[in-house]
């Protein structure tokens, strides 16, 4: 545990979304804890982004930075970058510029890394998530009076009790290593699977710390870029039944659908070879199953 007060970087990529980064930074600035630096990503902004910015960097000096990239190269490539300024002790905060943190958000973000043991390297917390119909807590489910999971690498490939989204906080100590995959925009379930297979001490927490807003009418980055770039989500999946290829061997019911995903994605993407091979790993899994539950009818 740290009884230091944790130094907390503030990330916020955003692309031609001035009015909203702005109510973003509003609910940062408003925070009660105040020990933390922002660091906003502008991925290519054509709207008026860049000039607001340099504004805001003359306000406050020393206390944003901004990284601006002249051609927009997805928000993986825009977290990385953010990811990258890291120094030592400091936990980067996760924060989409159509996103706002709760009242006390990083008060319980900081007390959080300070009660986590030494080896987690990655906290999640729950979030508030509006949808044009009402709000509900979104993120993993916890019992009556359970504070905090530690999750295995098992959980995480048998799949977490979650519903919608959460938010997460990284140690320094995960970068360069485990920087996101560039080559895709978002989806970054293929990257957790991936550092909870390298043994990353991950623990999930209940409290809640952002609220997440789907309410404003605009549309998720990560969504578009699955149709209109299937072929980038294609080879996730295929690195995934390379990184799990032993778990997926002993665990059909798992790989199935992932198979199934897979091969859609190729027949998008016009890769039939990536289609025929998902094709025949959904096959043996689903015959897996099938001769599964026929020596489970035939045991007396």
């Amino acid at each position: 545990m740290n009884p230091e007060k944790p130094r907390l970087v503030i990330i916020v990529p955003t692309k031609n979304r001035r009015v909203l980064l702005e109510r973003a930074l509003e609910s940062v600035r408003t925070q009660n804890y105040q020990h933390y630096r922002i660091v906003i990503i502008n991925d290519g902004s054509t709207d008026g982004t860049r000039e607001y910015l340099e504004m805001l960097q003359e306000k406050f000096p020393g206390e944003l930075q901004c990284i601006h990239h002249t051609k927009s190269r997805g928000v993986n490539a825009a977290r990385n970058a953010a990811f990258k300024t890291l120094q030592e002790g400091e936990w980067a905060v996760q924060l989409d510029d159509d996103d706002l943190l709760l009242p006390h958000a990083l008060d319980t973000i900081a007390n959080g890394i300070s009660e986590a043991p030494d080896h987690i390297q990655l906290l999640c917390f729950r979030a508030r998530t509006r949808t044009p119909t009402g709000e509900y807590v979104s993120g993993l489910r916890f019992k009556e009076g359970q504070e905090f999971v530690d999750p295995s690498y098992e959980d995480f490939m048998e799949g977490l009790d979650a519903e919608g989204d959460m938010r997460a906080v990284f140690k320094w100590t995960l970068f360069p290593k485990y920087l996101f995959r560039e080559d895709i925009n978002g989806y970054e379930g293929e990257w957790w699977l991936w550092i909870a297979h390298e043994g990353v001490g991950i623990r999930y927490l209940s409290g809640q710390t952002t609220l997440i807003d789907q309410a404003h009418g605009g549309e998720q980055l990560s969504m578009v870029a699955s149709r209109r770039n299937p072929a980038s989500f294609m080879r996730a999946y295929q690195r995934m039944f390379v990184v799990h290829r032993n778990f997926y061997a002993t665990h059909p019911e798992r790989s199935l659908p992932a198979a199934v995903s897979a091969f859609k994605l190729s027949v998008r993407a016009f890769s039939l070879l990536s289609a025929l091979y998902f094709a025949l790993l959904a096959l043996r899994d689903y015959l897996k199953i099938l001769f599964r539950r026929k020596r489970m009818e035939e045991k007396p």
